[in-house]
């Protein structure tokens, strides 16, 4: 898998599970094969899901502003996230 395509900040979507067919911001990599994904929703930022790369298709959409907030421990809200996917037109 190319790993620049699942970064921090990534919008991503469901292929499988109980999630299946909605969107989601990755908000941490794990490891090579799993990733940290919330929508600020259904999952929130301190219940984020646990997600195999494989089940995930990644948009072509990467937030910058809040990967650097992410990246640099700064505090993200749920409202944050949901209204990002809300603006890029992401409606779960």
């Amino acid at each position: 898998m190319n790993m620049d395509k699942f970064q921090v900040g990534r919008v991503v979507l469901a292929k499988a599970g109980r999630d299946k067919g909605k969107t989601f911001i990755i908000i941490q990599r794990l490891d090579d094969e799993y990733v940290l994904i919330a929508d600020g929703a259904g999952r929130t930022i301190e219940q984020a899901k646990k997600k195999k790369l494989k089940h995930l298709k990644p948009k072509p959409i990467l937030v910058q502003e809040l990967r650097r907030k992410l990246e640099a421990g700064e505090m993200v809200l749920n409202a944050e996230l949901r209204k990002i996917l809300q603006t890029l037109g992401y409606e779960n």
